[in-house]
């Protein structure tokens, strides 16, 4: 393990118990304690709790270097089981997705939950990038020993400066976000012997292209 991961490996062991125990606290307080909610920081306080514990799952699982289980995966069928997954959070939200996948597609080998991981923080931040009404789409297609999976909005696009350093961990070009995200993603892709490449124009949008070999 390098200075970096173990870096990080030491600070998530030490702020595991305490972030629990705060979160466990808040958690008691409101229960016991309903009339907190008119308190005009509490919804704040849980805000950045959650944000916290995000940070933390994020940071535990970026210097995870372990070979996962790999096995045969039916790519067509895990990326439809996307699109029910987000049907509450695009209705929610009043956004479009759309998903062009042909009737059949070769399986690929890897880790099924590490792949939709994948997908589905991709899929987040191109709809966190859109505006209400905004669009994003997932297509994959066969080309000679690769499958092509693309995945496109219509929002606010990145500038060259952020481009340059999506996948640079803690490197962010959200609110709230906690820059590791996409570095987890592309750990994940390349883990399964495929690569990842963006495409980004300001205020046109963003395409993400993911190639993986498949069987």
């Amino acid at each position: 393990m390098d200075e970096l991961n173990f870096t990080i490996a030491k600070i998530t062991h030490e702020m595991r118990n305490p972030l629990t125990l705060i979160h466990s606290s808040l958690q008691l307080i409101q229960s016991t304690h309903p009339e907190v909610h008119d308190f005009q920081f509490w919804d704040q306080t849980m805000q950045d709790v959650d944000y916290l514990t995000q940070l933390l799952e994020d940071l535990s699982s970026y210097p995870d270097d372990r070979r996962f289980f790999m096995c045969e995966v039916d790519i067509r069928e895990l990326l439809l089981s996307l699109e029910s997954s987000l049907q509450p959070y695009i209705q929610e939200q009043g956004k479009h997705f759309s998903l062009h996948l042909p009737a059949q597609l070769p399986s690929v080998f890897g880790n099924p939950v590490k792949l939709k991981q994948a997908f589905l923080n991709l899929l987040k931040n191109a709809f966190e990038a859109t505006d209400e009404g905004g669009c994003v789409s997932l297509s994959a297609r066969k080309y000679l020993d690769q499958l092509i999976i693309r995945i496109t909005d219509d929002g606010c696009g990145m500038t060259p400066e952020t481009l340059a350093a999506i996948f640079t961990p803690f490197s962010s070009g959200k609110a709230g976000g906690t820059g590791l995200g996409l570095a987890i993603t592309r750990k994940i892709i390349q883990a399964h012997y495929g690569m990842i490449e963006v495409a980004s124009t300001p205020h046109r949008g963003t395409t993400f292209t993911i190639t993986l070999p498949h069987l």
